[in-house]
């Protein structure tokens, strides 16, 4: 079952509700961009706490490996949480990502509920890694997470300002991001990183897209379409929801330290 995550603009400016949906399934890694304020943590982490409350049956219990290089009041809620990774742990929590997609490839673990692997600022975490050859491993785990993951139910979901080749990795990686969302207003610059001609002369057509929360989505591939982010009604019952997720991934890796 696809999972609602958006609400299609033109839709809602003419009154009624249309929503885009995630189909983990088929494509399930996302990439929200945005300058600071665009909104994008608050999209990114409703998408989380939807999928973690209405996941179907084969995908529960949806698992989240949460990872906050920047460190400020964002995630705040999750504080003490061994699979939270914050600040200068950023990057340990990349390497315990890889780690848990190979034991499914390897066939040590046969599961194949949905994890949800969570960056927020890409950007800050490979900036956290001084040697340019460990920064160049990171990008390469994120590559290949991003090829391989699929069919093993992991899920990468990233928000970056920067949604460049210095920070994603080679300009593939964004490709294989089967939801781009782009929130606010952006430079062309961007906007030519993330989407195709035809995309950019709808938004062009389009003009201005208007404030935080409201932005352009392109899903496998399509055309982008204007979108917003549903307004959060309940930020208690999202984090307890994005908590559970967390909570759910600490028992699959306290089996594996154990063992």
């Amino acid at each position: 079952m696809p999972i609602p995550f958006l609400l299609d603009e033109t839709a809602y400016r003419m009154g009624y509700q249309r929503w885009l949906k995630i189909d983990y399934g088929i494509s399930p890694h996302a990439l929200w961009c945005g300058r600071t304020g665009s909104g994008k943590t608050a999209g990114a982490k409703l998408l989380i706490g939807r999928t973690v409350l209405l996941a179907p049956p084969q995908l529960q219990p949806v698992e989240v490996i949460a990872i906050d290089p920047k460190a400020d009041t964002d995630f705040n809620f999750l504080d003490g949480l061994p699979h939270f990774y914050r600040g200068e742990a950023a990057p340990s929590g990349l390497d315990y990502v890889f780690d848990t997609f190979r034991r499914r490839q390897n066939g040590e673990d046969t599961s194949r509920n949905l994890i949800i692997a969570f960056v927020d600022e890409f950007a800050s975490l490979v900036n956290l890694i001084e040697d340019k050859k460990l920064k160049e491993a990171a990008q390469r785990k994120l590559s290949l997470l991003l090829m391989l993951s699929r069919s093993f139910g992991v899920s990468i979901q990233t928000a970056t300002q920067q949604p460049s080749a210095q920070t994603l990795g080679n300009s593939g990686n964004r490709e294989q991001y089967g939801q781009v969302i782009l929130l606010g207003d952006s430079g062309s610059e961007t906007q030519q990183m993330l989407f195709d001609a035809d995309s950019r002369e709808a938004m062009k057509a389009f003009g201005s897209i208007g404030g935080r929360g409201v932005g352009w989505c392109s899903i496998n591939g399509g055309i982008a379409q204007p979108v917003r982010v549903p307004k959060i009604q309940d930020f208690n019952k999202l984090h307890a929801a994005i908590r559970r997720g967390v909570e759910n991934q600490n028992m699959r890796g306290a089996f594996y330290v154990e063992r």
